[in-house]
């Protein structure tokens, strides 16, 4: 059987110093993995002993077979010599933790300068001294530098060890291979692994993306050729597995640990006999944080609607001025779909598209950010809507549409997949679909009554596009007949006048919550949010921004960042500043969802980044003003 390692890292709670790392040791062992890493950086204290003494108690007691420290340090120097303080420290540690294995990175060896044979007799010596042979190993794991996630470098390092081994057997030393790693340093990973098989003791599985300027790393995607699985297939079966991404709630990490468990050759006709292989997927996906009546949830959460190819100005001007566009996607439930599937959520789309390009532009921008599509019809008849949208300094674009019969206007009962909503365990929604067509609106009934008759949770973000309706009348009965299903609403507080008829956050959340609705977040613009339920109220401030580039896509991040916490069961002043914190990000870019973080990256943020004071006078006087950047997230 393949054994599974989970690092410390992949709990966002551990990520955001909520909890300390010893304590995820029984949820580890309570997901079925066989041990853990435990991560140095992670440690805040500056003297270890008692932490690695904790965890080590908490491992024990956990009854986890394995261990392994990782070390964010480099073996050696810019000099190319040894850095024997940083391996002695690290072999200190690992023994205090009682790891089986310490994980560190190369750095700057060079086969003319330094020695491998210093390196073993450095060990020698750490290990003279005591009672008894330690069986604690090192693992060199490439890195996201460029001398230490060098192939040709690993490679040398290891086929020069390998002949002094083969004279002497000494200290045991494998690799760690991260296949997310070689895109940092401009590597195919199929190749290294091809190179360093033979090295390998211990794979970290991750799916890392270059996105302009920056690298995300994100969730394994579960397609039969996506590259980590053929990265496993090359690598040997014994080495250890772990995933090396951060995710919301233990159904997820359980998940993605069996994914990465059963993949690759040996593991398609495993021994069905022990209780690990015996996981069913579906078993895996159940919340238990919302109530649900089947077992069959394979997704964590759903949406449908419009998705159109954009054109972008890129240069500043009115739109008839504008010679030259870039090509991007577009649409509020798809940016919620592609922030939630970043989050590390199994995040579904439903709708239709063209038999057209920008029909296929959509599917593929959509699959690439891994958001399922088993839902999206091709229209041979109805093209896929698009829009232009011009550039600013700052503030509101001026958008145009083109989108009038189109194929997701033609969405209807007849290709409807009821079952495909409920294998989710949340539904998402906003009011644009329910202004397209009449067919629209009746799609939109049976699934959000489907949903409720399967005990699954629905949020509603009502989306208010008064240009798609006939009437404001009309917009305003629709909307606040589907807002008072849902569990949860998420107005802006311009919207919620239009809609309540009041400017007051308090009296917008009444309206709603006396017709059932469980809770409601009133978006006040970047200064943060009110929310309100039958049992609490309170305002949650947002984050300072130094320079806002476009505000669309707002909204839509910060529904994603409260709704993703709402769902992971953090309390609502945790969910709600999730929300103001992708706000913050998203008005900091070009794009309608350019600038939606991963887990890890939304963390960092929320911890570094100044906020408004909170104090609820001043956050609704801000909002009275006519800032544009408060377009985006109302």
């Amino acid at each position: 059987m393949t054994t599974t390692i989970i690092p410390t890292s992949v709990f966002a709670d551990v990520v955001h110093s909520k909890v300390p790392q010893a304590q995820v040791a029984t949820r580890i062992a309570e997901i079925g993995a066989e041990g853990i890493e435990i991560r140095r950086e992670w440690f805040v204290e500056s003297d270890l002993l008692l932490p690695l003494d904790q965890c080590r108690q908490a491992i024990e007691q956990a009854n986890l077979a394995y261990t392994v420290y990782s070390v964010p340090a480099s073996l050696w120097q810019d000099n190319h010599l040894l850095d024997q303080d940083i391996l002695y420290r690290s072999l200190r540690e690992a023994q205090q933790l009682g790891a089986d294995a310490v994980k560190l990175s190369l750095g700057h060896y060079e086969v003319t300068q330094s020695s491998i044979e210093g390196l073993l007799a450095s060990i020698d010596q750490f290990f003279a001294n005591q009672d008894s042979t330690s069986s604690l190993q090192l693992w060199i794991e490439n890195d996201q530098t460029l001398e230490g996630g060098d192939p040709a470098r690993l490679l040398c390092f290891f086929e020069q060890l390998a002949i002094l081994q083969a004279h002497s057997p000494l200290y045991s030393i494998g690799m760690t291979f991260d296949i997310g790693n070689w895109l940092y340093t401009g590597h195919d990973a199929l190749q290294a692994a091809r190179q360093l098989a033979p090295y390998v003791t211990y794979i970290h599985a991750k799916h890392s993306v270059q996105q302009e300027n920056r690298y995300l790393t994100l969730p394994l995607p579960t397609e039969e050729q996506a590259l980590w699985r053929q990265v496993i297939e090359i690598l040997p079966n014994q080495a250890w597995r772990a995933i090396e991404f951060t995710l919301l709630d233990d159904t997820q990490i359980e998940y993605y640990n069996h994914v990465l468990r059963t993949a690759g050759r040996s593991n398609h006709t495993m021994d069905t006999t022990t209780d690990t292989a015996k996981v069913d997927k579906n078993e895996l996906l159940t919340s238990s944080t919302l109530p649900t009546k089947s077992d069959n949830t394979s997704l964590d959460i759903v949406t449908f609607g419009e998705a159109m190819t954009m054109f972008v100005a890129e240069e500043v001007g009115d739109l008839h001025n504008v010679s030259l566009f870039s090509k991007r996607l577009a649409g509020a439930e798809a940016n919620a779909a592609i922030g939630f599937a970043r989050l590390g959520l199994r995040s579904g789309w439903a709708s239709q598209v063209g038999a057209d390009a920008f029909g296929t532009f959509v599917q593929q921008q959509l699959a690439n950010e891994h958001v399922n599509l088993d839902h999206v019809r091709v229209d041979s008849e109805h093209p896929t809507g698009f829009q232009l949208k011009s550039k600013v300094i700052s503030g509101d674009p001026q958008v145009q549409y083109f989108r009038r019969g189109s194929a997701a206007s033609q969405m209807s009962i007849q290709n409807l997949d009821l079952s495909y909503f409920s294998s989710a365990r949340h539904l998402h929604m906003t009011g644009i679909p329910l202004a397209l067509s009449d067919t629209n609106r009746e799609f939109a009934q049976h699934v959000i009554q489907h949903m409720r008759d399967n005990d699954r949770s629905i949020s509603f973000d009502p989306n208010l596009r008064l240009t798609l309706w006939n009437s404001e009348a009309e917009m305003i009965q629709t909307i606040n007949q589907f807002a008072i299903q849902a569990d949860i609403v998420l107005p802006g507080i311009e919207e919620g006048q239009i809609l309540t008829g009041s400017v007051v956050p308090e009296e917008i959340a009444d309206f709603y919550l006396k017709q059932g609705v469980k809770m409601v977040v009133v978006k006040l613009g970047p200064s943060g949010a009110y929310y309100r339920s039958q049992e609490q109220e309170g305002i949650v401030p947002g984050f300072m921004v130094d320079h806002v580039i476009d505000t669309v896509g707002a909204g839509d991040g910060f529904a994603v960042g409260t709704v993703s916490g709402w769902l992971a069961g953090l309390t609502i002043e945790q969910a709600i500043t999730r929300g103001c914190a992708i706000g913050a990000l998203a008005v900091q870019s070009i794009g309608d969802h350019e600038g939606y973080p991963t887990e890890h990256e939304l963390q960092h943020f929320i911890e570094h980044q100044p906020r408004y004071v909170s104090p609820a006078d001043g956050i609704v006087e801000h909002t009275s003003s006519q800032d544009p950047s408060l377009e985006g997230v109302k």
